[in-house]
């Protein structure tokens, strides 16, 4: 039974779907408003994870491109999904059930949003423009904090509360932290809706979490459906929005998925223009791979994310990229850049995949797609690890030439 009769998918049509869906290429602003959110990390050896889930789908991305996407032309705001994320501004309305929820549980630790501290601090950004916590609230570090994960300055705590309850935005990074201003000086008129109801709200954070995916099981971990409300009112917010055409419910060979109509619409559209054999590498907190458990199912790839694991207990690396050749993940590197120069630390074959004789097409897949990282990145050189195999050792020497 086809998708379009009874919402029944094969795996191989639901590869299709996430492939075609993902990674259509397309300009930067098109690909902001197919995926809605995209995960923040900080942690950046080879560019920031915006960084590497922009540059696999926008030809010609250049690393830290989403900074003046976000800082300067206002495409993205800083916001929280899916933990830390960047988001349209238009979308800020939606926010509001993430921002009462933080403002409870920062309550609940002691620090209130709506005390005269708070707002004090709300009246400094007022007068003095976008600033720093190094700059705002009282700089004297507080015994009691110390050993927190914000520091022992009861103001920087207070700055992120206030952030987190939607008081403050993020006008700018300076040097990663941010520089907090009223939201009214960030956000392009009509970002806030006011006839919006609280269903409306949390609607579109649970659509928007599918959107990003593309597939998404129910049952995915708790870190992929964090939300501001228990999973029961998910399912009730989640069967309001296929009531209304937003969500689809999808059988994957017995394994429940939701999808969205575009999603499931890029089935019937023609692959891109790298064709069928197109390659390329994924950052770790890429939204196709948020669902481990449903790439697990659906690619037969078990991807683990080992960046805070001790060096010694780490299996395949620090900051491990997996690496996608059509519709089927064939590797997984270790990777860092510095002054020009791409190390890989280590490249692992999927256990399909033999180094000594690649598949037909996979190192010329390779090749283009090293070209691309390496211009991505600015870097003209590149150390290559044991383990690649002859060809794929070529495709990347090549590319660096």
């Amino acid at each position: 039974m086809t998708a379009q009769q009874g919402f029944t998918l094969t795996r191989a049509d639901a590869r299709r779907l996430l492939v075609r869906y993902h990674f259509q290429p397309a300009p930067l602003a098109t690909v902001i408003r197919r995926l809605g959110t995209i995960q923040f990390d900080p942690l950046a050896p080879v560019g920031t994870n915006p960084d590497l889930v922009l540059q696999a789908r926008v030809p010609g991305y250049r690393r830290g491109d989403w900074l003046q996407a976000a800082y300067a032309r206002r495409l993205l705001v800083d916001g929280w999904d899916k933990q830390a994320s960047l988001i349209q501004p238009g979308e800020w309305w939606a926010q509001a059930p993430f921002h009462r929820w933080f403002a409870r549980r920062w309550r609940q630790r002691g620090v209130d949003v709506a005390a005269p501290e708070a707002r004090a601090l709300i009246e400094q950004v007022a007068r003095h423009g976008p600033a720093t916590s190094l700059e705002l609230g009282d700089q004297r570090a507080d015994p009691a904090l110390r050993g927190s994960w914000y520091g022992p300055k009861r103001s920087r705590h207070l700055l992120k509360a206030l952030w987190d309850a939607g008081h403050l935005m993020t006008h700018h990074r300076v040097g990663g932290r941010h520089a907090y201003d009223l939201p009214e000086r960030v956000l392009p008129p009509g970002a806030r809706v006011a006839d919006a109801t609280p269903d409306d709200a949390l609607q579109r954070l649970v659509v928007r979490r599918v959107q990003a995916a593309g597939l998404l099981r129910p049952s995915a971990d708790a870190a992929v459906w964090l939300l501001p409300c228990p999973r029961a009112e998910r399912d009730r917010i989640a069967a309001r929005a296929m009531a209304r055409g937003e969500l689809i419910d999808l059988d994957v060979e017995g394994t429940r998925y939701w999808t969205t109509p575009a999603a499931l619409a890029a089935l019937d559209a023609a692959p891109g223009p790298a064709g069928p054999g197109g390659m390329r590498f994924l950052a770790p907190l890429d939204p196709l791979i948020w669902d481990r458990g449903g790439v697990a199912r659906l690619f037969g790839f078990d991807y683990v994310w080992e960046v805070y694991k001790p060096q010694a207990q780490r299996r395949w690396g620090y900051y491990v990229l997996p690496v996608l050749w059509g519709e089927r993940f064939v590797a997984r590197f270790d990777a860092k850049c510095q002054q020009g120069t791409l190390s890989l630390l280590a490249w692992h074959w999927e256990a399909d995949i033999h180094p000594a004789r690649l598949p037909e097409g996979l190192a010329e897949a390779l090749q283009r797609a090293a070209g691309e990282f390496l211009d991505y990145l600015g870097a003209t050189r590149v150390v290559l690890p044991r383990g690649l195999g002859r060809e794929a050792r070529r495709a990347w020497q090549r590319a660096a030439r």
